[in-house]
């Protein structure tokens, strides 16, 4: 089972939007089951950990994009699909400053089925947000309908010192409302129904304390904004379910401010008598005083007497804050990657043959300046030569960057630079050094900079060998390798600055094909797939045994290096 986990676990953190999800949910989780804890707790308390969820939920995906990703390695046992991992690699330095960069490696046919899912995601979003919007307009509309109240103005200016309000906040009256509501950020508005002008004094009361709370505490926009997240994660149940509690503590921080001011029974006869008014089709995106969805619960709470109440107050307010903080620092860069397995778990049954491939790139980043020493913009890949050792080479990764400005020169004279990336022909590990050398195509004033060379890291690359013992009889012919694909370096594992060998299983069929090819050892982030993707195109003279063509067992190690 454990195995199961690890390995559903690893897939999902393999994709961006996957991880993301997967933080949504822990996150939403945590705040779901921190408000459970707390339901004997006062009603603010648990609207301050419910909004820092929300304000969480809010730049996860920001946060994750940009931060830099820190890997948790997991146990994952050998399997025939592509597991996940990752090793982090030195980068290369510029002229300027150390800068990592994405790649231009064209990505795979599989990406049609993640934008048809980018676009579902669209839509729904789209389809879940409109109504919200149009809730606001229709509040707008509603508003600006409405006709002031003096009287109602009049008590509401007795009462909004006590409440901590000290700004005005108009009182209107609308007939087609059943029961109050509040709107409004900069310019607050209390609006409430024809028959408030009929009310008793303490009705009135209760009714203008419980909204002026709802504008003291800015429940206005932490709704709205709530329900924006709602709409961006509308596939997610737990965010719904996060939402709606979210609006039944604020509805009940606002009842407890009543409560220090009015008796519990005629409060709750009060919320009684005004949902019995409210149609469930009217409550959009502001907040109404009752709704009889949050009836009972309410009432309920208005009547227990053990319930804590009383505002958040600034710690409380400041230690949510604080919380959501940490859990964005401390969970939007993670990922989870396979840990590298050891000797002991590969297949050392029986000698097989063994076949290396290498992606060797190289990045170069190029400054051009002109004769007044400022950067050159707008060039492209031909407009420069790049050889290695003298031998051309061909720029397969462009990409054209800005400095920070504090990496900058100290005149601002410099301000970019071209990133070149080559998969370089020279394999031979012996480690000496190979001097590069960049030109611009068709111009002799511009002034390069650039690193001149490197050492290569020495590695093994075996050529395909073999001989008796291989598990296919004594002295088979081997098959002989007559084309080989070189992988080329995935632009997620570039842009992390990853490298890694992936081990292979493979078969060489009597045709001479590669078959049945099987992830011995992962290097996760999108090397493995690249690996696959070059050795099926690999062809050999197949082997022979009894004058037949036989399938062969072989395992080949594809190494990946940043040079």
């Amino acid at each position: 089972m454990m195995p199961f986990i690890n390995g559903v676990t690893l897939a999902v953190s393999s994709s961006l939007a996957g991880s993301i999800v997967a933080k949504v949910t822990v996150t939403t989780a945590l705040g779901l089951f921190g408000a459970r804890l707390a339901r004997k707790n006062r009603a603010a308390h648990r609207h301050a950990l419910l909004a820092a969820a929300f304000g969480v939920l809010l730049v996860l995906p920001i946060v994750s994009i940009v931060a830099p990703p820190v890997s948790i390695a997991m146990p994952a046992a050998a399997q025939d699909r592509i597991a996940t991992a990752a090793a982090a690699v030195p980068h290369v330095a510029s002229a300027h400053a150390e800068i990592a960069a994405t790649s231009a490696v064209p990505r795979s046919a599989g990406l049609s089925l993640s934008a048809l899912l980018f676009a579902g995601w669209i839509a729904g979003a789209v389809l879940f947000l409109l109504p919200a919007v149009t809730g606001l307009w229709q509040v707008r509309s509603l508003r600006r309908s409405a006709l002031p109240w003096r009287h109602g103005h009049l008590v509401l200016q007795k009462l909004a010192p006590d409440a901590g309000i000290h700004r005005r906040v108009e009182v209107l009256i609308h007939e087609a409302l059943p029961g109050p509501m509040t709107c409004g950020v900069l310019h607050p508005a209390i609006v409430l129904p024809r028959d408030a002008q009929t009310w008793e004094g303490e009705e009135l009361d209760r009714a203008l304390i419980h909204e002026l709370e709802h504008v003291r505490r800015g429940d206005w926009i932490s709704q709205c904004l709530a329900r924006a997240v709602c709409a961006v994660y509308w596939f997610h149940p737990l965010v719904w379910i996060a939402w709606r509690q979210l609006a039944l503590a604020a509805e009940r921080a606002c009842d407890d401010a009543v409560l220090s001011h009015s008796e519990p029974t005629a409060y709750a006869d009060q919320l009684v008598g005004l949902a019995m008014r409210l149609s469930l089709t009217t409550k959009g995106p502001f907040l109404a005083m009752a709704n009889r969805g949050d009836l009972a619960t309410r009432v309920g709470a208005v009547l227990d007497s053990r319930q804590q109440r009383g505002r958040a107050g600034t710690r409380c307010v400041a230690l949510a804050c604080a919380a959501a903080a940490a859990v964005v620092l401390a969970i939007s860069p993670l990922r989870m990657v396979a840990a590298p397995q050891s000797a002991s778990t590969v297949d050392k049954s029986s000698a097989m043959l063994q076949f290396s491939a290498n992606s060797s790139l190289v990045i170069v980043n190029v400054t051009v300046s002109d004769p007044n020493g400022k950067s050159i913009e707008g060039l492209g890949p031909n407009d420069f030569d790049l050889t290695e050792d003298g031998m051309a080479q061909t720029i397969s990764v462009f990409e054209f960057q800005k400095l920070a400005a504090a990496l900058q020169g100290p005149r601002d004279s410099i301000s970019s630079y071209y990133l070149l990336g080559y998969y370089t022909r020279n394999q031979d590990p012996d480690g000496r050094f190979r001097k590069i050398q960049v030109v611009r195509k068709r111009e002799t004033q511009a002034t390069l900079h650039y690193r001149p060379g490197y050492y290569p890291s020495k590695s093994s690359n075996a050529t395909a060998s073999g001989g008796a013992g291989n598990g296919i009889g004594l002295d088979p012919t081997i098959p002989l390798l007559l084309y080989k694909k070189e992988p080329e370096y995935p632009e997620e594992a570039r842009g992390a600055k990853y490298q890694g060998t992936v081990l292979l299983s493979v078969e060489i069929d009597g045709g001479g094909q590669v078959a049945n090819i099987k992830v011995i050892r992962s290097a996760g982030l999108g090397l493995d797939e690249k690996a696959i993707e070059a050795v099926q195109q690999w062809k050999f003279r197949p082997g022979i045994k009894d004058g037949r063509p036989v399938t062969v067992q072989a395992r080949v190690d594809v190494n990946f290096r940043l040079l």
